[in-house]
């Protein structure tokens, strides 16, 4: 019978093991990286919500007055759908 079956069968602890201690990392990430990465998660979020309601708001929020926000700006003048896509593609890439 095995000794850790026989321990348990007569409600006794198992004989000492030896084991070696290993300390882990869980997380190679400071705590000002974890809130700097979830500040520009939640940027993102409200950009691409912003996005979504006023496509060209939203890359001009993120990108400015640069190429991307014009391109923004026909498309949604073209059609409200086609300015959501570029919008949040340019926002999300």
């Amino acid at each position: 019978m095995d000794a850790l079956k026989y321990c348990a069968y007569i409600n006794t602890p198992p004989p000492p093991t030896t084991t070696t201690s290993c300390k882990l990392s869980y997380s190679s990430v400071s705590e000002d990286q974890e809130e700097e990465m979830a500040d520009e998660a939640t940027t993102n979020c409200i950009d691409i919500l912003l996005a979504i309601l006023l496509p060209p708001l939203g890359v001009f929020l993120k990108f400015g007055c640069q190429v991307e926000f014009w391109i923004c700006l026909v498309l949604t003048f073209f059609g409200y759908i086609p300015g959501i896509i570029y919008a949040v593609y340019a926002i999300t890439k």
